[in-house]
């Protein structure tokens, strides 16, 4: 396997960090990026795959991949197969390895996604489940045309061929500015096209995520959030930067559920924030983002094709907002590096988890004043109510003086309280 190309962009570290040049996971030890050598001292034997890896965080279930990588093994796979499936293969080339699969092209006429480790059916159930398949046919994705299961989910998906970009490819791509409003604005498209497939908020579920990651990890911070209406659960399509093909337009390709988010927690319908957020966090630790290539760019095309109700007020954070869900994407983050052995990635996550009681803080003190605007503007309604409603002549009485004044205090109060909590809730961005 050492002659076989590892894909992975390394984290960075703040320009100011004095630390030495980060290294990729795959350099500690030699496994493959999609090794979780940081959770087993177990040595990578792919012949045992199928008896399972136990770990800290639970057992990881796989199979014998090296089989899959035989060009005479795919007259007689073993297994179920489905949709299309090429008899007869001349050559396999391994394209690359990546944090959760094997690249491969057969004959140079398709890619295949081979997954060592399962993690479910993320990827053809959104070809096989007919309606979704329906939704995304006209959207810029490419979605598998076959692929061989078992009992623990996809073990390998079929697509057409297309192109691989290398690590430094996307890595200059998540330097530009438009191309990330684009790529914002495909995750837009494919979020919106399933708008009719989203279910109702299921905020307590969400929260128990957190805990249960938080739990795992052994972390210091508890962060939960209430969440509004119009944020909702979605079908999952799960993105990587392997994922994305940059061109005229992006192109997503699904991926399978990333392999800490089934060790550390239930599968849940998540909110499309959810996905955005992991992304972005994602590009940010590998170099993303900047002065000169805002988050806002991002967002705003992502906003752009997406609802209204999705983005704008449901951005803030006195419900939720983006804000909680960059707290799991970092512990998801923190997860990944204590799983594959990235020390550097493990320090940048825990110097963002020590601002979250600062932000916390922040958010603490405005829901109160937000809360008490609320009161102050029920207070306000009451007492105009006291004025109309009164019997008799009362303006020229002191009792009638002291509920103008009385009125007029929750007035002021109130607009101050929210003008206040407005002009300091953090950006979004």
């Amino acid at each position: 396997m050492a002659d076989e190309p590892f894909w992975e962009i390394p984290v960075e570290p703040p320009k100011s960090h004095t630390s030495k040049k980060p290294v990729p996971s795959s350099e500690v030890d030699g496994s493959p990026p999609w090794y979780p050598s940081g959770l087993t001292a177990e040595a990578l034997d792919a012949s045992t795959l199928e008896l399972g890896i136990r770990t800290p965080w639970g057992r990881i279930w796989g199979w014998n991949y090296n089989e899959a990588l035989e060009a005479s093994w795919w007259e007689k796979p073993s297994g179920t197969h489905w949709g299309v499936w090429p008899s007869n293969v001349d050559s396999v080339r391994v394209v690359a390895h990546t944090q959760n699969k094997i690249i491969v092209a057969l004959d140079e006429e398709f890619i295949v996604h081979i997954y060592p480790l399962q993690t479910g059916s993320d990827v053809s159930t959104l070809v096989r489940y007919k309606p979704w398949g329906e939704i995304l046919k006209d959207e810029h994705v490419i979605l598998p045309i076959g692929g061989l299961q078992n009992e623990n989910g996809d073990q390998l998906c079929l697509f057409p061929y297309h192109e691989i970009h290398t690590p430094q490819e996307v890595a200059q791509h998540l330097q530009n500015r438009n191309e990330l409003h684009a790529l914002g604005g495909a995750i837009g498209r494919v979020h919106s096209a399933f708008e009719q497939e989203a279910t109702p908020n299921t905020e307590w579920r969400w929260n128990a995520r957190l805990k249960a990651i938080e739990g795992t990890l052994k972390t210091t911070t508890l962060w939960r959030a209430p969440h509004t209406k119009h944020v909702q659960g979605l079908p999952a399509f799960n993105i990587s930067l392997d994922g994305i093909l940059w061109g005229d337009d992006v192109t997503l390709i699904p991926q399978p559920r990333p392999l800490v988010d089934v060790l550390l927690c239930e599968s849940e319908r998540m909110p499309a924030l959810a996905t955005l957020a992991n992304l972005e966090q994602t590009i940010a630790l590998r170099g993303g983002f900047g002065e000169s290539v805002p988050r806002v760019s991002f967002y705003a095309g992502w906003e752009a094709k997406t609802p209204p109700t999705w983005g704008g007020r449901s951005l803030r954070n006195l419900k939720g907002g983006v804000w909680i869900w960059r707290y799991e994407a970092i512990l998801l983050e923190l997860a990944r590096a204590r799983a594959f052995q990235q020390p550097e990635a493990e320090s940048m996550c825990m110097g963002w988890l020590n601002d979250v009681s600062r932000i916390q803080a922040k958010l603490g003190v405005l829901r109160m004043t937000n809360l008490g605007a609320k009161s102050s503007l029920m207070l306000l309604l009451i007492s105009l109510g006291t004025i109309l409603f009164a019997g008799g002549p009362f303006t020229a009485s002191s009792i009638g003086i002291g509920r103008i004044v009385l009125t007029s205090a929750f007035l002021f109060l109130a607009v101050g309280l929210h003008t206040y909590t407005d002009r300091n809730i953090p950006e979004p961005y």
